[in-house]
C-alpha cells in the first residue's frame, strides 16, 4: 500500500471515529494515533480520556441551538452552535459557550470548526448532551464598518436568528434597519448580479411549466415570465430589491439612500437556527 492509500484510510478511520464517539477531529488522530492506526483500540483510548459518553449520544439529533455573533474592530463572525434539546439550549452555560465562540472566532483565535471542540468539551461534560458547533462565518473589512445582530425574544436567552454586516461607512442606525430587514425577511443575496444564472432559469422553467398548464398563449409566456422573475423572484432574494418590512412597499435601495446617502452595503450574512 503506498503513503498515500495509507494516509487516506488513516483519514477515513478519523472521521469514522468522530461520527461515532462525536469527540473532536483533533481528538481522534491523537487517540488513533497512539494506538497505531487500530480503530477498536482507538475507542479504548477515547474512553480514558473522558470522551466515551459522546459516542452514546452522538446519534442524537442536535436540532437546538444559539445563533451568536461578535464584532471585533475590522472583523466580525457569527456562529450556529446546536445541541439536542432546548432546555440545554436555554441554559446560561451553553448560551455563554456560544457567544465565546463567535468572540473567539471574531478575533481569528479560532479558525476551523475543529478548533472548537476543546472549548465544547468541557461544557459537554456538565451538561450531558451531545453538542456541536454546525457552522461559522467570518467578515473581515479593510476601512468599512462591521455591526451584527441576534434576535433574543428573551434577552436572558440565545437567539435563534441572527446577522452580521458590512457597510462602506459608520451608520448604525441604517445598519440597524438592515440588519432587522436581513433577518426578518431572509434574503440570499445583496443585488440581483449576485443571483446565479442557473438559479435564474430554474425558476423561469417552473414558472413557465405552471403558465403552459394554465393555458396561458405561448407568444406570451417569456413576457410574464420576466415580469414575475423581475417583480417577485428578484424582490424575494435580494436585499436591496426587497421591500422594507416596516411598510411593505418601500424598496430597501430607498431607505439606504434616504438614511445613509451614499453609503453601500459591502456584505452580510444571515443564519437562522437548522437552515
Amino acid at each position: 500500500m503506498t503513503a498515500t492509500a495509507m494516509e487516506q484510510d488513516f483519514n477515513k478511520l478519523i472521521m469514522k471515529l468522530r461520527e461515532t464517539t462525536g469527540a473532536g477531529m483533533m481528538d481522534c488522530k491523537k487517540a488513533l494515533t497512539e494506538a497505531k492506526g487500530n480503530y477498536d483500540d482507538a475507542l479504548v483510548v477515547l474512553r480514558k480520556k473522558g470522551l466515551s459518553d459522546a459516542a452514546k449520544k452522538a446519534g442524537r439529533v442536535t436540532k437546538e441551538g444559539v445563533i451568536s455573533y461578535s464584532v471585533q474592530g475590522n472583523h466580525a463572525a457569527i456562529v450556529e452552535l446546536n445541541t439536542e434539546t432546548d432546555f440545554v439550549a436555554r441554559n446560561s452555560e451553553f448560551v455563554a459557550l456560544g457567544q465565546t465562540l463567535a468572540d473567539k472566532f471574531g478575533k481569528g483565535e479560532l479558525k476551523t470548526l475543529e478548533d472548537a471542540a476543546p472549548l465544547i468539551q468541557p461544557v459537554f461534560q456538565k451538561l450531558r448532551e451531545n453538542m456541536g458547533l454546525r457552522r461559522f462565518e467570518r467578515l473581515e473589512t479593510k476601512g468599512g464598518f462591521l455591526y451584527g445582530y441576534a434576535h433574543k425574544p428573551d434577552p436572558a436567552l440565545g437567539a435563534k436568528q441572527g446577522a452580521i454586516i458590512e457597510l462602506t461607512a459608520d451608520a448604525p442606525e441604517l445598519a440597524k434597519e438592515l440588519l432587522l430587514q436581513i433577518v426578518a425577511a431572509k434574503p440570499k443575496y445583496l443585488k440581483r448580479e449576485e443571483v446565479p444564472a442557473a438559479e435564474i432559469e430554474k425558476e423561469k422553467e417552473i414558472h413557465t411549466e405552471i403558465l403552459k398548464k394554465e393555458g396561458k398563449p405561448e407568444a406570451q409566456i417569456p413576457k410574464i415570465v420576466e415580469g414575475k422573475i423581475n417583480k417577485l423572484f428578484y424582490q424575494s432574494l435580494c436585499l436591496l430589491e426587497q421591500p422594507s418590512v416596516r411598510d411593505n412597499k418601500t424598496p430597501m435601495s430607498a431607505i439606504i439612500k434616504e438614511k445613509g446617502g451614499a453609503v453601500a452595503v459591502t456584505s452580510f450574512v444571515r443564519y437562522q437556527l437548522g437552515e
